[in-house]
């Protein structure tokens, strides 16, 4: 299914390409400059710099180049008037010191040098006669060679007589005839069967053209093979070469150029996330990019998805998604996976409703983007696929692939063993803890781990009766009463709260923390019964409706599942309480600013 989707995305969106299967389009770092007369009249570099994240690259602007026929691991198979450097100028600084290396360049030199004499001849083309002209000329070729002496190994050069020569009509209809005259050599020998992507009877190509883009996770620069049988072992029944994967010689062509396209460092279409390159496309042209709306959800896109109801839409198009990574010269499959259009929609649109909780400071639920789910069970953005896999599985396929307590775990861990502060004291400390990510991620990890029982919701449930989210909102309400008491007397922040101090014990066994944390409670509520009756009464009616609903002890030890309930019962809790105090606020600074204009 992959390579069929793959032939079929280069015949939707790379028509015009498949009907130039002889060019590709390759990064070309150096023009060489060659006058009429054979004169070498300079190197023209294509090359300039981008910023990527904190380090600066240098990118060579690409080029439509001739593209070869086939596999040159063997052999002597030069270009048209472009090619690698060690084709075009033979050995210098890009090629080692072994007698063998200096050797493999030079001949691979001698052979492009003939070959264009061969394709001059043929095409009187003046362009190609200046180029014999000025290989004709040692020592204008060594002033080449020297002038391009920082060029690294394997940079493609493309010789120029006041422009590209394979831009030219002769050369390039010679080098189109030349491609297919090597297809037909190839073909004539090749094994006759089933192509596996067509279905069609007839002959398949023996071996396929590299894959690019991979060489940053873990594949070789060259290019790697997704369909290749280069030992003995893989040749079952005599059938040689990729006659154990037979594809014809067009549907090859077509699924390497479409797998190219995807994994151009530039293409939209390509993420890399955790050592996988992820590629993703719709069958046919659509508005809408799933894997685009997770990493940047904007207030319009969600709002338009939250609205979509997948029954009364009839798309019939399909969305593709594939992780790939590479081992040396061989591609890896990590991930695939196909399906309607629509049901993508619907399972993002549950994936946001999933997600969507309260701020901690009482402001509205918001839908965390990818990088921000990523930072909540990664602060070092160490980001590794057995990680990062699982979130985009649950965004895109849903609940049939739920989050399982190994994520679970995680954020719970980031909740007990929050990041080290820089300075902020407690509220700083709190603000690292409890992100709106991370108590998203940790609402819809505890949803999807849930056999039965009321599920999580977005914000303090009063009807929620499970022990672990009552436990978490009693501890809040103690943190609230350390802090009235301290607010009350004038004094600055609580730089270590009861929560601080307590909530790893609370959140594991309720019963060994919470004896503490009320002896600590009685001191609080001593204070406040001389200074703030009604404060306190309000808070002891808080704890008391809390203790009765708990029952009369604390749960011992609380499961997985529970630390989840505890941490949404303790933030819900909290959010609810300073959004009350933010509501407080507002209504005063209202009445403050009507009396102000009253007296004026």
């Amino acid at each position: 299914m992959f390579v069929q989707a793959l032939a079929a995305y280069a015949d939707e969106y790379l028509s015009e390409e498949m009907g130039s299967e002889a060019w590709e389009q390759k990064p070309v770092p150096y023009f060489i400059e060659i006058g009429f007369d054979g004169t070498f009249l300079g190197v023209v570099s294509r090359s300039r710099q981008e910023a990527r994240g904190k380090a600066t690259v240098t990118i060579a602007e690409p080029l439509t180049v001739p593209k070869t026929p086939l596999k040159r691991n063997s052999g002597l198979h030069p270009l048209l008037a472009a090619d690698d450097i060690k084709y075009v100028l033979g050995p210098g600084r890009w090629t080692s010191a072994k007698d063998s290396d200096r050797e493999n360049a030079s001949e691979r030199h001698r052979a492009f040098v003939d070959f264009i004499g061969t394709a001059a001849k043929a095409t009187a083309d003046e362009a190609l006669i200046s180029c014999v002209r000025f290989y004709e000329r040692d020592e204008q070729v060594q002033r080449a060679r020297e002038e391009l002496n920082v060029a690294k190994a394997g940079s493609f050069v493309v010789l120029s007589v006041g422009g590209p020569v394979i831009s030219r009509l002769a050369p390039r209809r010679y080098w189109e005839q030349h491609y297919r005259d090597a297809k037909e050599r190839i073909a004539s020998g090749a094994l006759v069967a089933e192509c596996l992507i067509s279905g069609r009877v007839g002959p398949v190509a023996p071996t396929h053209d590299p894959i690019k883009g991979l060489g940053n996770v873990g594949g070789q620069p060259a290019g790697v093979a997704l369909m290749s049988f280069d030992k003995a072992a893989f040749r079952s029944y005599g059938w040689d070469q990729c006659g154990n994967s037979p594809v014809s010689m067009d549907r090859a062509a077509a699924y390497v150029l479409a797998l190219n396209d995807l994994l151009k460092s530039d293409s939209r279409r390509r993420t890399i996330i955790g050592g996988v390159a992820f590629v993703y496309w719709t069958k046919q042209p659509a508005d809408f990019d799933p894997m685009h709306f997770l990493s940047a959800p904007d207030v319009k896109s969600v709002e338009a998805l939250l609205r979509f109801d997948p029954e009364a839409d009839p798309d019939p198009n399909e969305f593709y998604l594939a992780g790939l990574s590479a081992n040396g010269a061989r591609v890896m499959m990590r991930y695939w996976m196909a399906e309607p259009l629509r049901k993508v929609k619907a399972n993002l649109k549950e994936w946001i409703e999933g997600l969507r909780i309260v701020g901690l400071n009482g402001q509205g639920a918001k839908t965390p983007e990818r990088w921000q789910l990523y930072r909540a069970i990664d602060p070092d953005e160490k980001w590794g696929a057995r990680r990062m896999l699982p979130l985009i599985r649950r965004a895109v396929e849903g609940r049939a692939k739920p989050l399982g307590y190994d994520m679970l775990s995680t954020v719970l861990r980031y909740l007990r063993h929050p990041p080290e502060s820089k300075g902020g004291g407690e509220t700083k400390k709190q603000e690292l803890r409890f992100t709106v990510p991370r108590m998203a991620l940790l609402r819809l990890c505890v949803n999807d781990v849930i056999k039965g029982g009321r599920a999580m919701t977005e914000k303090l449930d009063v009807g929620q009766d499970h022990p672990a989210y009552l436990c978490g909102r009693l501890l809040a309400e103690y943190e609230n009463l350390q802090e009235t008491v301290y607010r009350w007397a004038g004094e600055a922040k609580v730089n270590v709260t009861i929560a601080d101090r307590y909530y790893s014990l609370a959140s594991t066994n309720p019963k060994a923390a919470f004896p503490k944390v009320e002896a600590l409670a009685r001191n609080h509520f001593q204070k406040l019964r001389r200074d703030r009756v009604q404060a306190m009464i309000a808070i002891e009616r808080t704890v008391a409706d809390l203790h009765q609903r708990i029952g009369a002890e604390f749960p011992a030890v609380l499961d997985l599942d529970g630390q989840g309930r505890f941490a949404l019962g303790f933030y819900h809790h909290k959010a609810e309480r300073n959004a009350r105090i933010a509501e407080f606020t507002r209504q005063n600074d209202s009445s403050s600013d009507t009396e102000k204009e009253t007296a004026e």
